[in-house]
């Protein structure tokens, strides 16, 4: 998918709580702002539930970061950056995602190896997850008529 599509899939908040973009993760937007927003999001990791409040950047470039100010994660980042590639003759986006998360002074390193793995695995399925609603649900989605179809126009009552 070109860049453009991709960068505005990622960022729109809305369009990922309201379509349940990503089922294990819940999202609550706190306060928006022309280039950014304020978010809760709810994560199961480790069998831990986890609450945190994000800062969110929108760079001009499209480039995310979002920073935890509460919660579990307090400090840690996750900063998504995106690359136009052509794939198989047409406009593609490379997405890279990099992770950081503070880790406590006497039990950090053990846990460490364990964490990174899930992690990664969770990051994985979130970014599968976004392409899915991108190229096989299509972002962005037709609007929905008054019967629930995306497409196709509701009939109206006006006879001519």
């Amino acid at each position: 998918m070109p860049i453009h599509v991709v960068r505005a899939q990622f960022s729109d908040l809305d369009h990922h709580i309201r379509n349940d973009v990503h089922p294990k993760l819940r999202f609550e937007v706190l306060e928006r702002r022309a280039s950014g927003a304020r978010y809760r999001q709810e994560v199961r990791l480790l069998g831990i539930r986890q609450h945190d409040v994000f800062e969110r950047t929108i760079a001009p470039d499209g480039c995310i970061e979002d920073r935890s100010v509460e919660g579990f994660n307090r400090g840690g980042s996750l900063s998504i950056r995106f690359e136009p590639q052509i794939v198989d003759g047409r406009a593609g986006t490379r997405v890279e995602i990099t992770v950081r998360l503070p880790l406590p002074p006497v039990i950090g390193p053990l846990v460490k190896p364990l964490l990174e793995a899930q992690i990664r695995k969770e990051v994985s399925a979130a970014a599968l997850e976004d392409r899915a609603d991108i190229e096989q649900r299509g972002y962005p989605r037709p609007p929905r008529n008054a019967f629930g179809v995306g497409g196709i126009a509701a009939p109206s009552d006006a006879a001519t």
